[in-house]
């Protein structure tokens, strides 16, 4: 009998330890059968782009601290969302517009978004919310395998601004108008391989930072006469 009553508590533990261990092997199970968040933010939100600025004046940063800190104004240090360490308590006050970011969450977002997820958790859910701002025509042109052209650290003298003024010359050169309504092209439709008007390098610039990533027309004339091959 007791040698019964021995095998029956032993197989009660053993059953205990099993369910224990799968309880605890479900998450990491779904874990590994997750994806990338920053991948998924890719596939299953396009319209949306991970915040990575450092800056915590950026506007988008600002938008995700204020969401952050509505949705956790009655939570105590510990018990938000990403239990933020320089998360301060539950807010009485009035939550400012415009406030610029806290570093905690710049650091939450960067870890949490190179963690594996699926599309309907709450960690997905928690990322999409507080870690994204709107997807720009200058994300999908990275995505593309191709680079933007940038005013910075370049002059309208640089080889890769003046091929792409050349195409767009040539694009427009018949039209009775140019598509981006650029200043003196009217005088410098007619001149080949010449240094692009400054007009141009903004409108390039403008329509680079665009959200507007539905226009299929937009993104191709800039992925046709803001770029160049290849990335940096």
């Amino acid at each position: 009998m007791a040698n019964s009553l021995l095998f029956k508590s032993l197989a009660g533990i053993g059953g205990v330890s099993a369910a224990t261990g799968a309880a605890i092997g479900i998450p990491k199970l779904l874990e590994d059968k997750g994806t990338l968040i920053s991948e998924l933010i890719r596939t299953k939100n396009p319209d949306k782009r991970l915040t990575t600025s450092q800056s915590l004046e950026d506007a988008d940063w600002k938008k995700s601290w204020e969401a952050y800190r509505k949705a956790n104004k009655d939570a105590p240090k510990g018990k938000d969302t990403f239990q933020l360490p320089d998360w301060s308590g539950s807010i009485s006050g009035t939550i400012n517009v415009g406030d610029n970011a806290i570093k905690g969450l710049l650091d939450a977002c960067a870890s949490k978004s190179n963690q594996k997820a699926l599309p309907d958790s709450q960690l997905y859910k928690d990322v999409l919310a507080y870690c994204t701002g709107g997807a720009l025509i200058s994300d999908l042109i990275k995505d593309s395998g191709k680079t933007a052209l940038s005013k910075e650290g370049t002059t309208v003298a640089t080889q890769a601004w003046k091929d792409a003024w050349e195409r767009y010359r040539l694009a427009n050169k018949s039209s009775g108008t140019d598509a981006w309504n650029v200043s003196t092209f009217s005088t410098a439709k007619e001149n080949a391989n010449q240094s692009p008007p400054e007009d141009f390098r903004t409108k390039c610039e403008t329509h680079l930072k665009s959200t507007d990533i539905s226009n299929s027309e937009l993104l191709e004339r800039v992925k046709d006469w803001c770029t160049v091959e290849g990335k940096p």
